[in-house]
């Protein structure tokens, strides 16, 4: 295990490694609100001098004239980063538990139809994910039943609890797997509902395969995580990208553009499923974003900043 350090040998430390620190009270005051790992370790990798291999040189060593100050402010970008894409994800995350409870609801009006297997996919390949999602939403229920709140209101007074009262405790891992459970007739009906909207917004005629939600699901989820536990955003990339050629050609994006699994592709699948005026505040946050941050960095270009999250040049045209 390493040695404990204090402020002062962490600084000592960056400073042998060639990293420029111009004022070294406010870098301790930094180190002292962040975590040292998470700022240092997380962001440093832009800075780097690489090797022909394209890793870092050992002992690492960053590159010439770069400073502390400039790997705070790639800390400082990312975190405004995830709150703002945070705030989309959520949107999508309320449309989509809506339009699930309410067309899963009124094809299943009986009172806790969802933990009823006939009312799930008959395929015997998600039979283990049909039997997941009963065994989560029974759990959820059987925690919440004790707890003042709606679902043991529901419990005590009525018949059951809605599936558009559970949806509101469900995450959108849950809601990922719940929609894989359902039959295909209502996995259609609900990607359509979102191509209907997309349709109204943009005057255009799109069929959303349940195919394109599910991937949109997917990747959503895994972003969503990395917002919420405060994780690097910029250069995050999903192991196993999902298949994105039907939905590069309903956007007229080129599918080479999408099919990195970067944040480019998760805000680029967004505008399959969020309202025109939503996706439009999106583009415009992120873009006042890379103004505001554009001139922080003396190292290296915030290009190289962009091309790490995938976006190409002309990324506002292309959206």
């Amino acid at each position: 295990m390493k040695p404990f350090k204090t402020y002062r040998q962490q600084i000592s430390i960056l400073r042998s490694r060639g990293l420029q620190i111009q004022n070294g009270s406010k870098a301790m005051r930094v180190l002292e609100r962040e975590n040292y790992y998470s700022l240092i370790n997380g962001y440093k990798d832009l800075f780097l001098i690489l090797d022909v291999r394209g890793k870092p040189v050992s002992p690492e060593q960053y590159k010439n004239g770069t400073t502390f100050e400039e790997i705070h402010s790639l800390f400082c970008f990312d975190r405004e980063l995830r709150n703002i894409l945070l705030e989309a994800l959520l949107k999508f995350e309320a449309s989509i538990k809506t339009k699930i409870s309410y067309r899963f609801t009124a094809k299943h009006k009986e009172a806790n139809a969802y933990i009823e297997m006939t009312n799930y996919s008959r395929d015997p390949v998600k039979l283990k994910t049909v039997l997941g999602v009963i065994a989560t939403l029974s759990n959820e229920l059987s925690r919440k039943s004790t707890k003042t709140g709606p679902i043991k209101h529901y419990l005590d007074n009525h018949d059951g609890v809605p599936f558009w009262v559970l949806v509101g405790y469900l995450t959108l891992g849950n809601i990922q797997y719940f929609y894989d459970s359902i039959d295909d007739s209502l996995r259609n009906t609900i990607a359509q509902d979102f191509a209907k909207s997309y349709n109204r917004d943009y005057a255009a005629t799109i069929h959303f395969t349940a195919d394109e939600l599910q991937n949109v699901l997917k990747a959503a989820t895994y972003f969503r995580n990395v917002c919420a536990h405060e994780e690097r955003l910029y250069s995050f990339k999903m192991n196993k990208p999902p298949r994105s050629s039907m939905s590069a050609g309903q956007l007229g994006i080129s599918v080479t553009l999408l099919n990195h699994g970067n944040l480019f592709m998760m805000i680029a699948l967004l505008k399959l499923v969020s309202a025109k005026k939503d996706f439009n505040l999106l583009l415009n946050k992120v873009s006042k974003l890379f103004d505001l941050y554009e001139a922080s960095f003396n190292s290296l270009s915030f290009k190289d900043v962009q091309n790490k999250m995938g976006f190409p040049d002309d990324w506002k045209s292309v959206l």
